[in-house]
């Protein structure tokens, strides 16, 4: 993959799936349908023996998007003027490149 593609994922369709995720706030329903989400994204990418590891990756990536997206999720029942929803939302789409960051530096200071 080029670098170009995959910094259009992790730095672009990242942020728009957490947004997408978020555009409404959400009722019990909707809360358990993401967090259910999360959770079966990261079961098959550790238990499916199978999988190729870029493959794995993607979907442990893709849950933490979804993990950022519910914990967003919750914030917004807090939020009480639409400046403090537009920071929560904000923060929360900061946060899904935030992995890529640690495996950059990883893979900087490994050499």
């Amino acid at each position: 993959m080029s670098y170009l593609a995959a910094f259009v994922i992790v730095f672009v369709a990242g942020p728009l799936l957490m947004l997408a995720l978020t555009r409404k706030a959400g009722s019990k329903n909707g809360f358990a349908l993401v967090a259910a989400l999360a959770l079966a994204l990261m079961a098959t990418a550790l238990l499916w023996q199978e999988v190729p590891g870029f493959l794995a990756l993607g979907m442990i990536w893709l849950a933490w998007v979804v993990t950022v997206a519910l914990c967003v999720r919750a914030a917004m029942r807090w939020a009480q003027t639409r400046k403090q929803l537009a920071l929560t939302k904000s923060v929360g789409a900061m946060a899904t490149a935030l992995p890529w960051m640690g495996l950059a530096v990883a893979d900087w200071m490994a050499g």
